[in-house]
């Protein structure tokens, strides 16, 4: 049948926000603001998973549409909510392209049977259509999820009152982020005084044993042992268990972001942040005049997107999805070519009309990842392809 009937969608992820209609965007650069565009309703794994399928088959029995990220971190999850979704399942993108690799031979298949009983596969990475294509006869589509590039925008600082620093988003850890790619870009330039601060946005499991290695590289202070420590956070996330009440003992997801942020280490050249809600980051993050990310995912490209909206320019890598669509002069073919991404570096630094037509063909791209993009992209599919066959 025409998709004619403004359709009635959940999504669903991993994610700990709370459940039920989405009324306002979540404050994240995050797939979840499907719901919110879309008018439509957020589960979270945490509350999903502890259905019987008895329940969890009710529970989303109202849908015309459920997204279902394919989140091989929580495969069992992600099984059991598709199966529960009778015919109205849509896969959505999740991580990296090859992650189904992490899992052995049976897994993959049976992510190939999630795949073949979906009515859609959605991707957010537009150059794997057709590997998608070669793997399931049902529809695949690109669509990429909705950026709130206005609201991000309102963080933009003149060019001219930036600091001479380089923002790094990761540190050593990281898995597939290739942070010590970053760094090594980073060190050079303030080797050749190009620049005068390197700020690094570290994983916070990982908080100390980063500040000691990237003081190490980057300053050449001793490396001490690392020290065994306890982390309620690490030790939440690997438990699977549903740690959202814990939250309201977080200030930070009670209260408006609060801009004065201190780096969890500050010397020389060099600070050092644990990550943050996305607010502060892109705060201090477009204070700074360039962003570095030698990425080697395979993924969408959220750093591409942060930097656009607050004009700094972001010298990244072709893996993602969207930083060679916003920033086609400063993509760097390889991941590990340190000289390509240096040199990007340097002429944007030197260079101040090379810098400003960098934010400009930024800029105007932008919008065909905003809110009004994604929602002609999604009707555009849903008369193509009609989620409900009620």
């Amino acid at each position: 049948m025409p998709g004619t009937h403004k359709p009635t969608i959940a999504y669903t992820s991993r994610r700990p926000f709370k459940d039920g209609r989405v009324e306002e965007p979540f404050p994240e650069n995050d797939p979840a603001n499907i719901a919110y565009v879309l008018q439509g309703y957020y589960y979270s794994f945490f509350s999903l998973k502890k259905l019987t399928p008895n329940q969890l088959q009710r529970a989303l029995s109202g849908y015309d549409l459920i997204f279902v990220p394919l989140d091989h971190r929580e495969f069992d999850t992600v099984s059991k909510i598709a199966s529960a979704c009778e015919g109205r399942l849509a896969t959505y993108s999740e991580g990296n392209i090859h992650d189904y690799q992490m899992h052995p031979p049976y897994i993959q298949v049976k992510f190939l049977e999630i795949i073949n009983r979906a009515n859609i596969n959605f991707l957010y990475w537009e150059k794997y259509l057709p590997f998608y294509r070669t793997l399931t006869d049902k529809p695949v589509e690109y669509l990429p999820y909705p950026y709130f590039y206005e609201q991000a925008r309102a963080f933009f600082v003149p060019i001219e009152d930036r600091s001479a620093c380089v923002t790094l988003p990761s540190g050593f850890a990281g898995n597939t982020r290739n942070g010590l790619g970053s760094l090594a870009v980073a060190r050079r330039l303030y080797q050749e005084k190009l620049i005068e601060r390197i700020s690094c946005w570290v994983s916070t499991p990982f908080l100390a044993e980063e500040i000691d290695a990237i003081k190490n590289f980057l300053l050449g202070t001793p490396l001490p042992t690392p020290k065994k420590f306890w982390s309620w956070r690490k030790l939440l996330k690997k438990s699977g268990l549903d740690y959202r009440p814990l939250l309201k003992f977080k200030k930070s997801h009670l209260e408006p972001p609060r801009f004065s942020v201190s780096p969890s280490f500050q010397e020389a050249h060099v600070s050092i942040y644990r990550r943050r809600p996305w607010q502060i980051y892109l705060h201090e993050m477009a204070k700074t005049s360039l962003v570095v990310d030698m990425n080697n995912r395979n993924t969408v490209g959220r750093n591409a997107l942060d930097c656009a909206a607050v004009g700094v320019p972001c010298v990244s890598t072709r893996r993602s999805d969207i930083q060679g669509r916003l920033f086609p002069d400063i993509t760097v073919q390889d991941s590990w070519d340190v000289e390509e991404a240096v040199e990007f570096s340097k002429r944007l630094l030197a260079d101040k009309e090379f810098y400003h037509s960098v934010i400009e063909k930024a800029w105007d791209v932008l919008p065909q990842f905003g809110e009004q993009a994604f929602l002609r992209r999604f009707q555009n599919v849903w008369q193509k392809n009609p989620g409900s066959s009620r």
